[in-house]
């Protein structure tokens, strides 16, 4: 018999958009992401529409640097929850994005569900949840700026 993980680790981040769902949920896209996030890289494997949807299937990171990640959205509700199972050698992360529109915009949830897969994934996971709260804080200035002003906020 296998034995069951028990080592999975979950991370928020909240943002808080003085921007309306409808204008937020497309950027939460593999292909519109090249217009607000300046580091962003993917190959697109599957989608009907050309963007994102639920069933779409991308990649990002490559083989040679060992960070190659298999993504699937797997729930998909436009203007509400989008959900991917994003999966390598090292990890499993079920990532959900929740969008709750109020009177300044809009209060976006970002929680990941991480899974390591071994002892490396290990190291990996908690590597990753100590540099969480930075990276999203990060994402979180680069989509305000788009936002605010149609263009990608330079950071490197």
């Amino acid at each position: 018999m296998s034995e069951v993980r028990k080592d999975s680790v979950t991370v928020t981040a909240e943002m808080n958009l003085k921007f309306p769902a409808k204008d937020i949920w497309p950027l939460l896209c593999p292909v519109r992401e090249y217009d607000w996030i300046e580091d962003w890289d993917c190959e697109m494997v599957k989608s009907d529409s050309g963007v994102n949807e639920l069933g779409c299937i991308f990649h990002t990171g490559s083989h040679a640097q060992g960070d190659f990640d298999t993504w699937v959205a797997n729930r998909f509700e436009p203007l509400e929850r989008l959900e991917f199972v994003r999966m390598n050698a090292l990890r499993v992360i079920r990532y959900e994005i929740l969008l709750f529109s109020n009177e300044e915009g809009t209060r976006m949830m970002w929680i990941q569900h991480i899974t390591p897969l071994s002892e490396e994934g290990q190291v990996f996971v908690k590597r990753w949840t100590e540099m969480y709260k930075q990276n999203m804080e990060q994402l979180e200035k680069m989509l305000d700026h788009y936002l605010s002003t149609g263009t990608m906020l330079r950071v490197s």
